[in-house]
């Protein structure tokens, strides 16, 4: 009973889960996975919790150790681990074994992304804004290749992209260009900060207080979504066509602070160039 409570704790934190290990993947026992994902998928439904998405394709046991060692190459794609990578930097939060998490990011910071630092002032994080906007992309790619697939729910998942995904992405991205992270450790923190605290810093690098109001527009646009991404499972509401129009309406401002911010005078004109060339 005490292992069941755990693990229903654990669910109810998580929208997605992600296993990882520290081992090699080639040490990782088949038998050991397919218990424990049996186990998660049975929890899942125990608690009446929606089932994984996309049939379950990210629910794997992930390999750290193979996360850093194939980085860059077709194996970083083709076993998912680019993917969870970026989610591990981007979305996630720690439910079990919190001091693995820890050293896992520092590791993935240090070995790969600020692996030509060498403590320098001048260090610019340009691999890490370059995966970022490469997640972006893929996003978007998957995102139109279930586009006319009835059996997926595409209207929810495209407002999400056009909101949540894009703040995750580029409130991501502007803290990393508006005040370049020279350090390892300026990263981290920001990782541990949400999508929303992350552009909410960013902003603060501009320190330009002209765009406050937008700011509390955006806010509120933000607010929006998070309420009509509740009330999505009403079908009558997704074929409204007045709530469509909104939607798309609140989407392109959304957008378009975004993009103010971005390419905001107060960032090196540098940077700038870096997320268009």
């Amino acid at each position: 009973m005490r292992i069941g409570r755990f693990w229903e704790e654990i669910f109810k934190k998580a929208k997605n889960i992600f296993i990882v290990s520290n081992r090699k993947r080639e040490n990782i026992r088949r038998i050991d996975s397919l218990q424990l994902l049996s186990t998660v998928i049975g929890i899942n439904e125990r608690l009446g919790y929606p089932p994984f998405s996309n049939d379950g394709q990210y629910l794997d046991v992930y390999s750290f150790y193979d996360m850093l060692e194939v980085l860059g190459s077709p194996r970083d794609d083709a076993q998912n681990l680019f993917t969870v990578r970026m989610l591990l930097l981007l979305e996630s939060r720690p439910i079990f074994n919190e001091k693995l998490y820890i050293s896992k990011i520092k590791e993935i910071l240090e070995h790969k992304y600020f692996r030509d630092s060498s403590g320098k002032d001048s260090f610019r994080p340009l691999f890490l804004v370059n995966d970022i906007l490469r997640y972006w992309r893929t996003v978007c790619l998957n995102y139109e290749l279930i586009r006319n697939d009835r059996d997926r729910p595409w209207r929810k998942k495209n407002i999400n992209l056009k909101f949540s995904r894009m703040l995750t992405v580029f409130g991501t991205i502007l803290p990393l260009i508006a005040k370049p992270a020279s350090t390892q450790e300026c990263v981290e923190k920001l990782i541990r900060f949400t999508p929303l605290e992350r552009f909410a810093a960013g902003l603060d690098h501009l320190d330009d207080d002209s765009i406050a109001d937008k700011f509390m527009d955006f806010l509120g646009i933000y607010e929006e979504f998070l309420v009509l991404k509740e009330e999505m499972g009403q079908k009558e509401r997704l074929s409204d066509p007045f709530i469509d129009k909104k939607t798309r309406d609140m989407a392109k401002e959304f957008s378009w602070f975004l993009h103010e911010c971005l390419t905001h005078k107060n960032i090196n004109e540098e940077y700038r160039k870096y997320l268009i060339l």
